[in-house]
C-alpha cells in the first residue's frame, strides 16, 4: 500500500508539473500496469464479483428470517355463490383483513429440503355487521419441505462453489502476474523501437557523413562513382528508414501508454534494464509448482462438476417427482386477540404429492443424453488443455535454461560489433576498408544491438512467465497468494 500511494503521488506531481515527458524505469512501469491500468481494474472488478458470489452462496446455507404482513386489506365487491339448489348468486363482501408473520427458514444441504418455523395472526372485521371482528392466531408452526427423489442442488454447491472461489482467487493473481507480462511486451516494444530509431538516427548521420567523405574523395579521384552511388543509395536508405522507425516509435508509445493509462501528451522514455537473472531451478520442482498451483487444475474441476451435475440433473428428472409436506403446530381463534392465544388446537397437515411422467415424446430421455454428451465433450477439453499447458510448462523450462546462455553471447557480441564498426568508420575515412566492408560492418552493429536487447526482454518475459505459471516466487521460495495482493 506504501508503494502504491507513492505511486499515486509521483503521478500527481508529475500532472501537475504540467510534465510532457517521463523517464520511466520498468520497474515504475510494472507497478503502474498492477494499480492504474484498465486491465488492473478489470481484474479487481472480477475478484470482487467472484467474492460476493461466494458470499451469497454462503448466506444461503443460513436461517433466513422475514417478516411478512397485510396492513390492512380492504375488500368491497361481490363474490359468486351457489345455493344449495344449485343456483349461483351474487354475495357482497365487505371486510377489512389484517395479518403479520413471522417466518425463519433453513435449507438443509444434506437432503435438499426446506425447515420452516412460523408465527402469525389475522385479524378480519366485517364492515356492515357491528362487533363481527375476530382474530386467528397461529402462535407456533414447524414445516418441513422434503424432495425425495429429486435433485439436490446443494449438495453440488456444496462441491462446486468452494472450488469456483480458490480457483478466482487463483485466478487473480495469475491475472496480476499477466498483467506484469503485458507491461513487459509493451515496454520492451517501445524499448527496441527506440533502440531501432537511435539506430535509424545513427545510420542516417553517419551515411550522410560518409556520402560527403566520397564526394571529397572523389575530387581527388580515390573513389569510384560506384561507390559514390552506392553510398548515395544507402544514404536514401537510411532516411526511410528513420521515417519508418519514428512511425513505429510512435505506435509502440502509444500503445504502452494506453495500457498504463497515460494521456496521449506524456512522452514515455523507457530505460534499458539489467537483464533478470533466473535462479537455477530444477525441472522437477517447476512441474510440481504449476501442477499444484496454476488456476487451470481448479477450473478443469469446477467444469468437470458441473457437468457431473447435470447429468444427475437429468437422472433425476426422468424419475417420479415425489414431495413430501408436514406441517405440525397449533392455532386458535376468538373475538380478543389475548384469547386467540388460548383453548389452542392442534394443527397438522400432512401431504405426499407425485408426478409422474408418463409422456413426453422423449424430452427427459433427450436431455438426459444431452447432459452425457456435454460430459464427455469437456471431458474431452479438459484432457487437450492439459496436455497443452504440460506442453507450455515443457517449453518454458527449455527456454529457461537456454537463456542466460544467449544473454551472455548476444551481450558480448553486442560490443564486439560496436567496437568493429567505430574502427570500420575510422578506416574508412583513411580510405582502407570498401563500401561493402563499411556497410556490412553497420550492419552487424545493427543487428547485434537488437538481439541483445530482444534477450533482454525474453529474460524479463521468461521471469514473469515462470511466476505466471507456478504462482511461485522462486526467488523468495514461497507460493504467490491472493492475501499478498490484496485485502477485501
Amino acid at each position: 500500500m506504501r508503494m502504491f500511494f507513492t505511486s499515486v503521488l509521483w503521478l500527481f506531481s508529475i500532472m501537475a508539473m504540467g510534465q510532457s515527458s517521463l523517464q520511466l524505469s520498468l520497474a515504475e512501469a510494472l507497478h503502474i500496469g498492477r494499480e492504474q491500468s484498465l486491465v488492473s481494474k478489470e481484474v479487481h472488478n472480477n475478484m470482487r464479483i467472484s467474492y460476493w458470489q461466494y458470499r451469497n452462496y454462503r448466506a444461503s446455507l443460513f436461517p433466513n428470517v422475514y417478516l411478512e404482513g397485510t396492513l390492512p386489506s380492504l375488500n368491497r365487491s361481490l363474490s359468486q355463490y351457489q345455493q344449495e339448489n344449485g343456483i349461483y348468486k351474487f354475495i357482497p363482501n365487505n371486510y377489512i383483513h389484517e395479518s403479520l408473520g413471522l417466518t425463519v427458514s433453513q435449507a438443509i444441504p444434506f437432503t435438499g429440503g426446506q425447515v420452516y418455523l412460523q408465527s402469525s395472526v389475522e385479524r378480519m372485521d366485517q364492515l356492515d355487521k357491528p362487533r363481527t371482528g375476530s382474530f386467528l392466531a397461529i402462535p407456533f408452526t414447524f414445516t418441513l419441505v422434503q424432495p425425495v427423489f429429486s435433485y439436490n442442488p446443494y449438495k453440488w454447491a456444496k462441491k462446486i462453489e468452494p472450488l469456483k472461489y480458490e480457483n478466482s482467487m487463483q485466478n487473480y493473481v495469475a491475472s496480476v502476474e499477466k498483467i506484469n507480462i503485458t507491461t513487459v511486451q509493451y515496454y520492451f516494444e517501445l524499448l527496441l523501437s527506440k533502440s531501432n530509431l537511435d539506430i535509424a538516427r545513427q545510420n542516417r548521420d553517419n551515411s550522410s557523413k560518409l556520402y560527403d567523405i566520397a564526394l571529397a574523395k572523389k575530387n581527388i579521384g580515390t573513389i569510384s562513382d560506384d561507390d559514390i552511388m552506392q553510398l548515395n543509395v544507402s544514404r536514401l536508405n537510411a532516411d526511410a528508414n528513420l521515417i519508418v522507425a519514428e512511425n513505429d516509435y510512435s505506435d509502440k508509445m502509444n500503445m504502452l501508454r494506453n495500457y498504463l493509462g497515460f494521456d496521449e501528451y506524456m512522452e514515455l522514455v523507457p530505460e534499458i534494464p539489467e537483464a533478470k537473472v533466473i535462479p537455477e531451478i530444477g525441472a522437477d520442482i517447476i512441474r510440481e509448482k504449476a501442477y499444484g498451483n496454476n488456476p487451470i487444475y481448479n477450473d478443469f474441476k469446477v467444469r468437470l462438476l458441473e457437468a457431473e451435475s447435470n447429468v444427475v440433473k437429468a437422472k433425476r428428472e426422468k424419475a417420479p417427482d415425489v414431495q413430501l409436506y408436514v406441517s405440525i403446530g397449533n392455532t386458535g381463534s376468538d373475538h380478543n386477540f389475548f384469547d386467540s392465544y388460548t383453548n389452542l388446537q392442534n394443527r397438522q397437515i400432512a401431504e405426499i404429492g407425485i408426478s409422474i411422467p408418463i409422456l413426453d415424446w422423449g424430452r427427459r430421455k433427450g436431455n438426459l443424453e444431452l447432459a452425457k454428451s456435454k460430459y464427455s465433450l469437456v471431458e474431452a477439453r479438459v484432457s487437450r488443455e492439459e496436455n497443452d499447458f504440460k506442453e507450455s510448462v515443457r517449453s518454458l523450462i527449455a527456454n529457461i535454461v537456454n537463456q542466460p546462455k544467449l544473454l551472455e553471447i548476444y551481450r558480448i557480441a553486442d560490443i564486439e560489433a560496436q567496437k568493429r564498426y567505430d574502427i570500420a568508420l575510422e578506416r574508412f575515412t583513411l580510405g582502407n576498408i570498401s563500401v561493402i566492408d563499411m556497410n556490412y560492418a553497420e550492419q552487424e552493429k545493427d543487428k547485434a544491438r537488437k538481439n541483445y536487447v530482444y534477450q533482454l526482454y525474453l529474460s524479463w518475459l521468461y521471469y514473469y512467465n515462470l511466476r505466471y505459471i507456478t504462482l511461485y516466487d522462486f526467488e523468495r521460495g514461497c507460493d504467490l497468494k491472493y492475501e499478498d495482493y490484496v485485502n477485501l
